[in-house]
């Protein structure tokens, strides 16, 4: 056989391989249980809303948090925290407390549940050591739960294999969010809610509902990746 029958043969063999090769990482199947895995530990996924998942409120010195309990008073009574329903609920129920000096701090009830509880001085900031005038909490009521994969869909844009996977999610209680969920009702200034309002309205939180979802995946030479912001394929529309 001649050089460049050789040379030829060559080229041919090894465009079949390449060709074999991309049929079969084009064909490569979206494994389920790593896509949900994927999913749960996502950022996106786990991110959930202050006001939802996770309830703000203040303790200290009542001159300087007052605003944030939504209350002009000059001096801390158990009326002037209804303007933050779930904090009301924390004094009601024994984790806070007003002390003479105009200080509303945590019981010690509220000092066993903190450690559970975010410590924070501004938003998205964590607080290295308590500062009794000034202190803000982070509390976790519920966290998001991962339930089922219900389809997938694979498509191909921009050159690029594609895969929208749609799934099922939950909202799953923390125990304080549990606990939080047995009283019927909170103080409310909504004129609709006559003054009081059901946790799952308040917070959008509804524990025995499922939500849909949905989360794009992007063929790599090394596999299936989560692509959250779409960045790679336009396929998240």
């Amino acid at each position: 056989m001649s050089n460049n029958a050789k040379k030829i043969c060559s080229i041919f063999f090894g465009a079949t391989v390449l060709a074999i090769s991309s049929l079969a990482h084009a064909q490569k199947d979206l494994d389920r249980q790593e896509a949900a895995k994927a999913i749960t530990e996502s950022e996106a996924f786990r991110r959930c809303d202050k006001g939802t998942c996770i309830w703000a409120i203040y303790t200290g010195r009542w001159n300087l948090i007052a605003d944030h309990w939504a209350s002009t008073a000059a001096h801390p009574q158990p009326d002037n925290l209804k303007g933050s329903p779930v904090g009301y609920w924390l004094y009601t129920n024994g984790y806070l407390q007003l002390l003479p000096n105009d200080l509303l701090t945590l019981s010690d009830k509220g000092r066993i549940a903190a450690k559970d509880w975010k410590h924070v001085t501004a938003p998205g900031r964590e607080a290295e050591t308590s500062q009794t005038n000034y202190e803000g909490w982070d509390i976790p009521l519920a966290t998001k739960s991962f339930v089922v994969i219900t389809g997938v869909f694979k498509g191909w844009r921009m050159g690029v294999q594609f895969a929208e996977v749609n799934y099922l999610w939950s909202y799953a209680l923390t125990p304080l969010g549990s606990e939080l969920f047995k009283t019927e009702r909170l103080p409310s200034n909504k004129k609709k809610a006559g003054g009081w309002i059901a946790p799952a309205e308040l917070t959008g939180i509804e524990p025995n509902k499922t939500f849909s979802g949905k989360a794009t995946f992007v063929l790599h030479r090394e596999g299936w990746r989560l692509n959250p912001d779409c960045k790679t394929v336009d396929a998240c529309d």
